[in-house]
């Protein structure tokens, strides 16, 4: 069982710390701690993985390993932990539609699935490249079902994030003219655009 917080004790600060690494499995910067108890003998914290520390330490030694030049700002909303990337390299994270950045946030995710029993979902954007990706990709699927409506044939379009094609099925899905579907396998899928049948 995964546990996000305890209360631990050691005969001094860093030992309580120590036990609350080892008991969280988590580095020290990835918890908050309150000392609770201390005496002459024993020191007690409470302490709780923060996952907006976790997701930090993740992403600043995913960008040195990387060798790239970007910062990561952090956000906690009541919503989502929001992640703001800026630099340099934020280019490498946004072509081909944003595949790296969906990835990098699909694993950001991921990690803190492993880390804590549950958590606000992760949102990573480059300044306004989502909202504006959004509309592109909503021109798109309009686009895709003018043409199955005209043709009468299904559009294919290209292979695409699971947020990518998320996109696209909620800008269609009260299109009556339309159905979406994604086909493919693994991670990167297409989505397709087929007339509806008349009942």
């Amino acid at each position: 069982m995964r546990v996000a917080s305890g209360r631990f004790t050691g005969s001094n600060l860093d030992e309580a710390l120590t036990a609350a690494c080892n008991g969280l499995g988590a580095r020290l910067g990835e918890i908050h701690y309150e000392i609770i108890d201390e005496t002459a003998e024993e020191v007690s914290v409470e302490a709780v993985l923060d996952p907006a520390a976790i997701l930090g330490l993740f992403l600043s030694e995913a960008f040195a390993a990387g060798e790239l030049d970007l910062r990561a700002h952090l956000q906690e909303t009541e919503e989502a932990i929001v992640v703001d990337i800026e630099g340099p390299d934020t280019t490498l994270l946004r072509t081909r539609g944003g595949e790296a950045l969906d990835g990098l946030q699909y694993l950001a995710n991921r990690i803190l699935d492993g880390r804590l029993p549950e958590h606000l979902p992760v949102h990573m954007d480059i300044g306004a490249f989502k909202a504006q990706r959004a509309d592109e990709l909503h021109r798109k699927a309009e686009e895709a079902a003018r043409a199955a409506t005209r043709t009468g044939r299904p559009q294919t379009l290209a292979p695409m994030t699971p947020a990518a094609r998320r996109e696209i099925h909620l800008a269609l899905a009260d299109d009556e003219r339309v159905e979406t579907e994604s086909e493919g396998r693994g991670f990167i899928k297409r989505v397709v655009v087929r007339p509806r049948r008349r009942r």
